[in-house]
């Protein structure tokens, strides 16, 4: 094991106590934590139970019923499950009606009745009685995948619900099933509506870090619609419920206030420091929980004196975290980079093998999940969503890395590299190479409902860019070769676009030459290939993975391509994610005769002469590629970091 995790997904409250979910991963089940908020310590920890045929991983939903009894929405069983406050067990209440991934959200309607929301269905449902109801259509809201968010209003009967791929809100009357959108808009382009709150009287909606305050109104003819009283940026997804008159959230790190009566905002001078999952007011004191650097924490405000604290919870689970990415660093380190809760941890090969347990150093945080790392001329660079942001750390300097450049705010949420129009925001971070001048390359997988990627540009001293390439395509794949950079697409677009693979298209090689900017495709000679998901450089010329075929080219000649069918193509229909992060390849300087690489579930080696193929290993569940400084080959299996001599 190389990372701990510390981060609750979701909390609630209830009776004096956060109830705070904690993910793990398929091999380590997630945890409930009771947290005594007045003492700020851990009184009762319980696994969540789930069986080998539905395994639960984690999940993003918490809330109190009416009742008091606490209830948790997970994945990727999209189960439910209750917890009565004062016992030491939970209940697996069975998956919500139509057994689909996530419930996304949580909220309590009447008389101990809660509501929740799913993905891949846009399933509206309500639990009660021991019995799952799906509530108006499925999906709720045409087009919808997710129902993301939801707000219920107790005195209407009415809940809001925030879906995606392609953003809206409605207002559905439970009663009579009315269903009224009240989306502005201006925010139609958006992917997904958040997080909801009724609070104060307002419907306070969470897109893309922009805070909608929404005055909702009846018409004569039973219909509503929305007003926006205020839009406040760059906002922290959680915000207080409402209390003389004010909601508390976190803007540009600083704690805010807004006004409900007068749509003021104003700044305090705290700083929390925390990712808050989750408010409450204890008497006058507005109490918040959430993640930091350092684990759990306690944030506490009075608003009246200015007077707040922030202080580590006592006890808090520590679980495994996922291996999402593993890269060798310029030190000689294996750095590996932490799925969902983020975190990084750094082994010192056949030095650090002294606990498989618990891993080699302590975990580094700051940085979200990674999904690519780069040692390039001293420096290791790393690829982090959301927001395909680009790091660089230097070994030995303090952790966190430093912050170089933010796909996530290139592009507009509008354009998808229509004829003339740029790349829509950048997400997920795939692929990275270097340049001989320092240059580094960065290609991403685009926000959510989004099918085009792009290629980011960056070097000290300059802003960097982002471009379009290869319209409809993401980049999940770069190598520097003869002077050029080439990159390799894949014909899979973000999360929630259908069909999920661009019909019609075929992935494809394309050369970026430094000197000039120019960009130009080389079609493979494949049939419809899905994806290139590795490229090399490998004794001058340029290596490449498309499915299960190898290709090969000069890369003075680009239009000269051999290929090689390797093994089967992958079911990327099965599979779509490997349409993203199928294939490696590496050389190894301890071995001059071999290139090493994987797909699928294997482990091989071609010889660079011959071509001959030989499998070395097939391990299920395993993925990623890279090499120490002795030879070795590392890979990963859920939160284990793997090693594998190189053979004689």
């Amino acid at each position: 094991m190389q990372i701990e995790s510390g981060v609750p997904n979701a909390t609630t409250f209830a009776g004096g106590s956060a109830y705070a979910l904690y993910t793990g991963t398929p091999d380590a089940n997630p945890q409930l934590a009771v947290i005594d908020l007045a003492t700020e310590k851990v009184t009762r920890k319980i696994t969540i139970p789930d069986s080998a045929a539905s395994p639960t991983v984690g999940g993003w939903a918490a809330a109190t019923a009416t009742d008091g009894s606490v209830y948790l929405g997970t994945y990727p069983n999209a189960k439910l499950y209750r917890h009565v406050p004062g016992q030491s067990t939970v209940t697996d209440l069975g998956r919500a009606e139509g057994g689909y991934a996530f419930i996304w959200d949580l909220e309590p309607g009447a008389d101990g009745e809660v509501y929740g929301g799913t993905y891949n269905d846009g399933r509206y449902f309500s639990y009660a009685d021991g019995a799952f109801t799906t509530l108006g259509s499925v999906p709720v809201v045409a087009g919808a995948e997710n129902v993301r968010s939801l707000a219920h209003d107790p005195a209407t009967g009415a809940t809001y619900l925030g879906t995606g791929t392609n953003a809206a809100l409605v207002r559905y009357d439970n009663a009579t099933g009315r269903v009224d959108r009240l989306l502005p808009a201006a925010y139609a382009h958006n992917s997904m509506v958040g997080g909801l709150t009724w609070t104060g009287g307002r419907l306070f909606a969470w897109i893309d870090r922009t805070l909608l305050v929404l005055r909702v109104a009846r018409a004569a003819d039973g219909s509503h619609t929305a007003a926006a009283d205020a839009a406040i940026t760059d906002v922290d997804l959680h915000h207080s419920p409402a209390r003389d008159g004010r909601v508390w959230f976190v803007k540009e790190g600083l704690l805010h206030s807004y006004e409900v009566a007068t749509g003021t905002v104003r700044a305090t001078s705290v700083r929390p420091g925390l990712d808050v999952t989750g408010y409450t007011w204890s008497g006058g004191t507005l109490v918040g929980l959430g993640a930091a650097e350092d684990g759990t924490r306690v944030f506490r405000y009075e608003p009246e004196s200015g007077q707040w604290s922030s202080r580590v919870v006592s006890g808090a689970p520590v679980l495994p975290a996922a291996i999402n990415a593993l890269g060798a660093g310029p030190d000689g380190r294996i750095y590996t980079g932490g799925y969902l809760t983020g975190g990084n941890g750094a082994h010192d090969p056949l030095r650090g093998d002294g606990d498989d347990g618990r891993p080699d150093t302590p975990t580094r945080t700051g940085l979200s999940q990674t999904d690519s790392l780069l040692a390039h001329d001293g420096r290791l660079y790393i690829g982090a969503y959301p927001s395909a942001k680009l790091y660089s750390h230097v070994p030995g300097d303090p952790w966190p890395p430093t912050l170089r450049y933010t796909g996530g705010d290139a592009g507009s949420k509008a354009d998808d590299c229509e004829p003339g129009e740029g790349p829509p925001p950048q997400d997920r971070p795939y692929a990275l190479a270097g340049g001989p001048d320092g240059t580094v390359y960065m290609g991403t997988v685009p926000k959510y409902g989004k099918r085009s990627g792009a290629l980011t540009v960056w070097k000290e001293g300059t802003p960097g860019r982002t471009l379009c390439v290869a319209a409809n395509q993401a980049v999940v794949s770069l190598a520097f070769a003869g002077g050029m950079l080439f990159g390799g697409t894949s014909t899979r677009g973000a999360l929630g676009v259908h069909p999920v693979y661009a019909p019609g298209a075929s992935a494809t090689l394309f050369s970026y030459d430094p000197a000039t900017g120019a960009v130009r495709l080389h079609p493979l000679p494949l049939p419809a290939p899905k994806a290139v998901t590795a490229l090399a450089q490998v004794d001058g010329r340029l290596w490449g993975l498309a499915g299960g075929s190898l290709f090969t080219l000069d890369p003075a000649r680009p239009q000269e391509i051999t290929t090689e069918q390797l093994f089967p193509d992958p079911d990327y229909a099965a599979r779509p994610s490997l349409a993203w992060r199928d294939g490696v390849l590496l050389t190894v300087a301890q071995d001059p005769r071999h290139v090493y690489g994987t797909a699928g579930d294997q482990i091989f080696r071609i010889d660079r002469s011959t071509r001959a193929l030989t499998v070395l290993l097939t391990d299920p569940g395993m993925e990623g590629l890279t090499a120490d400084r002795f030879g070795n080959l590392y890979y990963r299996i859920n939160e284990r970091l793997h090693r594998l001599a190189l053979p004689v």
